[in-house]
């Protein structure tokens, strides 16, 4: 396992995360949502490897639930357990709070993604239909925390 820490988001993160976001999600520039995360410092986690931003994770508050907005992971740094990393604290910091569950869409063709989730309990209630801009469907998935020590 590589070394690395998890912590809170730091404004000066945010170059690398906007080019973490564009590397992953394949676009020329951020979404204005991360902006407006980054900009009003939602809850945002990051994974840091010798002094270098490599993954983040973006949780919002939706009364007895939250969502998790975006998480990513730089392509060179995938497959090494930071994906994971970074939803155990998010499960950590949401079961502490005292919320019920967990929400998150995903792609239905992001198959390592998907895989993560339901690795970590999470499971999928709905689907839904060309919910991102290119048409391609998501699942809607979630993790109960009601009964998770």
């Amino acid at each position: 396992m590589i070394s690395v820490v998890i912590r809170d988001y730091s404004v000066k993160d945010s170059i690398e995360i906007i080019e973490i976001d564009r590397e992953a999600f394949n676009t020329l520039s951020p979404s204005y949502d991360l902006y407006i995360y980054l900009t009003y410092g939602k809850d945002i986690i990051v994974a840091e490897l010798n002094s270098k931003v490599v993954g983040y994770l973006v949780l919002m508050d939706l009364g007895r639930e939250e969502k998790i907005m975006s998480i990513a992971v730089k392509k060179e740094y995938r497959r090494k357990g930071i994906g994971e990393m970074l939803l155990r604290e998010a499960i950590r910091r949401v079961k502490s709070r005292g919320k019920e569950r967990i929400i998150l869409e995903v792609r239905v063709s992001n198959t390592p993604a998907i895989n993560l989730y339901k690795k970590m309990g999470f499971y999928i209630i709905g689907r839904l239909n060309s919910y991102y801009s290119d048409g391609e469907d998501a699942f809607l998935m979630a993790l109960d925390l009601r009964d998770r020590i």
